[in-house]
């Protein structure tokens, strides 16, 4: 009884994925494409040379590293945005 009491408050306070509302945990709803590691507050730098900041559109003093684009415009996965105040970078939607 007590652990049928625990999922239900569970449930009712959304610690678990419990009825119709449950996610896919592949969909956009998480909003993946604009999670990942911020850059660096004041300098926008990225951990490692292979990544760029972009620049988030909503708040231009914040960004997310991202995969930097090739020399001729390409990703391998996603699409290569350009922005005003950085490199390009690749994203599946535009930051």
């Amino acid at each position: 009884m007590l652990r049928s009491l625990c999922f239900v408050v569970l449930c009712s306070v959304g610690l678990t994925a419990c009825g119709p509302e449950a996610v896919d945990a592949n969909d956009e709803t998480f909003g993946e494409s604009q999670q990942g590691l911020a850059c660096e507050t004041g300098t926008g730098d990225c951990p490692n040379s292979t990544t760029t900041c972009a620049w988030l559109t909503s708040n231009p003093s914040e960004g997310l590293c991202r995969p930097k684009c090739s020399p001729t415009g390409t990703c391998s996965s996603g699409t290569c945005w350009s922005q005003p105040n950085g490199q390009p970078y690749c994203n599946g939607v535009r930051l």
